[in-house]
């Protein structure tokens, strides 16, 4: 009798004969080799390879690979197309400080002032004449221009008629105010020249906006008779480089934006790092007129440092920034408030102007380098005569913010400082170095002094009585703030940046990975 069975192995056998023969495999065994458990095999390793190779630094390189390719300062990148031509909204607008009473005033009393403004215009900027160099720099020339915003300056037109300080005789009585002869025949030319048709002193100015805002932006005075007589008979008396500040003799008007709408040189030539070889440099100033230091100060005030003032390395820590400012020809500080979040939910660091940013040497150790020709001006001033072609100019936050409190004693009129309105702040995400709103605060003073003479000599007899003191002149502020489509974006990006979503997303790509190996090894499909 025949006898049949089947070993281990899946073999069926006859065990009377002892022929063996090869039957169809077990289900089990189709299982073990089938192609849909090859498939998630596959899948699994390469899902947990995936996942495991991202947890361990490749999604951070791959994210900061693609951040830096949009914020370097190359042709194409995001942060380019917003450094080359802002399309953020910018708003600067001036208020001015109308002098009520000029004949007090000549005679010693305390100026009275009335603030009118703002007078408002939309600001625009391009950067011009692009040169990129081998060392990862660039160099440029930065335009601006303004335009007239009447519906931001509300009632005030540029038919407005505001009295301020005529700048011309205060400043050349000052640039050669330890002469006594020169002072005299500047008294001479002063008292030769005929009596402006404008009921004020000769050191007082009447302007309309009308033609001084359109030419010059703002506060540039049109042609001074006093400038104008000045340039054309000084020369025979003496010679007029020792008369007038230095450079004034080049110019037809006399104004603090003079010549700077729409031009391309008067912020001077900047180079800058693009942060193409690390974004640690990115937007810092390496050089400015093809320097590292100015003539403007004594080292080390003197040198030129920071950012160029639009884009600072990513990584903001909680001390201060800084940037080089063309306008003050120094390199300005800020120091750290606090965190704040701006009204698109943006969050950053704040960052402002204080007793420290225009501190003199009795608050500062070592910043007697900003004295000029002996010169040092009281705490919360700088001095920008050598900025400013020898005119007694100083500078300071609106209404002496930060400053010595003497300085608000010395005229009436302006109302106690408020950091709310009169600070200077810049808001900036840490992550980025990317600002999402600036208040740029600047108040401009001349500095007036008498001078009575002695023994008939260095006297000037239209400022013999005037008093000692700081006169503001105007202030002005300069407001960007991030458009709100600009701001969605920035969120979505510091979302992916802050937390650990793609972590949580690569964490579980690996755990699926692992499950579908197990799976493929064990599970019957």
């Amino acid at each position: 009798m025949t006898s049949y069975g089947r070993d281990n192995y899946g073999f069926s056998y006859e065990g009377g004969s002892g022929v063996v023969e090869e039957d169809t495999p077990s289900p089990a065994y189709k299982k073990r080799w089938s192609c849909c458990r090859v498939t998630l095999l596959m899948l699994g390793v390469l899902s947990a390879s995936l996942g495991t190779a991202m947890l361990s630094g490749g999604y951070n390189a791959m994210f900061n690979a693609i951040l830096k390719s949009q914020m370097e300062i190359q042709p194409g990148s995001t942060s380019y197309d917003i450094w080359h031509y802002t399309p953020v909204p910018l708003y600067l607008r001036f208020y001015f400080y109308n002098f009520t009473n000029p004949d007090e005033f000549s005679k010693g009393g305390k100026a009275v002032l009335d603030e009118v403004g703002p007078y408002c215009y939309r600001e625009y900027h391009e950067k011009q004449n692009l040169t990129f160099h081998p060392n990862n720099t660039v160099t440029f020339f930065q335009q601006r221009w303004w335009l007239w915003d009447q519906g931001c300056s509300g009632n005030l037109s540029l038919d407005d008629i505001i009295t301020s300080l005529n700048t011309v005789p205060i400043s050349a009585a000052w640039s050669v105010r330890n002469k006594p002869l020169m002072l005299t025949g500047l008294n001479s030319i002063l008292v030769s020249q005929k009596e402006n048709s404008s009921p004020e002193p000769q050191y007082m100015r009447r302007f309309s906006m009308d033609t001084s805002v359109y030419v010059c932006v703002c506060l540039c005075l049109s042609q001074d008779p006093l400038l104008d007589w000045m340039q054309n008979n000084i020369v025979n008396i003496t010679n007029i480089s020792n008369i007038l500040p230095p450079g004034l003799t080049n110019y037809d008007k006399f104004g603090w934006f003079y010549n700077r709408n729409l031009s391309l040189t008067y912020d001077g030539l900047f180079n800058m790092f693009t942060g193409e070889d690390t974004l640690d440099h990115v937007g810092l100033i390496d050089l400015w007129d093809n320097g590292r230091n100015t003539t403007f100060f004594d080292y080390p005030c003197n040198k030129v440092t920071g950012s160029a003032g639009e884009i600072w390395p990513p990584g903001l820590k909680k001390d201060f920034i800084e940037f080089y400012s063309s306008d003050l020809c120094m390199s300005v500080k800020l120091f750290y408030k606090g965190e704040v979040t701006d009204v698109n939910g943006l969050p950053g660091y704040r960052y402002w102007g204080t007793n420290y940013t225009f501190a003199n040497g009795s608050v500062v150790e070592g910043n007697e380098c900003y004295c000029v020709k002996g010169t040092c001006a009281p705490t919360g001033l700088l001095n920008a005569e050598s900025c400013r072609m020898g005119s007694p100019a100083f500078i300071s936050f609106p209404h002496f913010y930060a400053a010595d409190p003497f300085l608000l004693d010395g005229v009436t009129g302006v109302s106690p400082p408020e950091a709310d309105k009169h600070a200077f702040t810049m808001d900036l995400i840490p992550e980025l170095g990317t600002p999402m709103w600036v208040s740029a605060r600047m108040q401009i003073n001349m500095y007036v002094r008498p001078y009575p003479g002695k023994f008939k000599l260095g006297k000037i007899t239209i400022l013999k009585d005037v008093p000692k003191v700081y006169l503001p002149l105007l202030w002005f502020e300069e407001v960007a703030g991030v458009p709100e489509d600009m701001a969605s974006q920035l969120s979505l990006l510091l979302f992916i940046m802050k937390t650990p979503t793609m972590t949580i997303i690569f964490s579980i790509m690996l755990a699926l990975g692992v499950l579908t190996i197990l799976l493929a090894i064990f599970a019957r499909c």
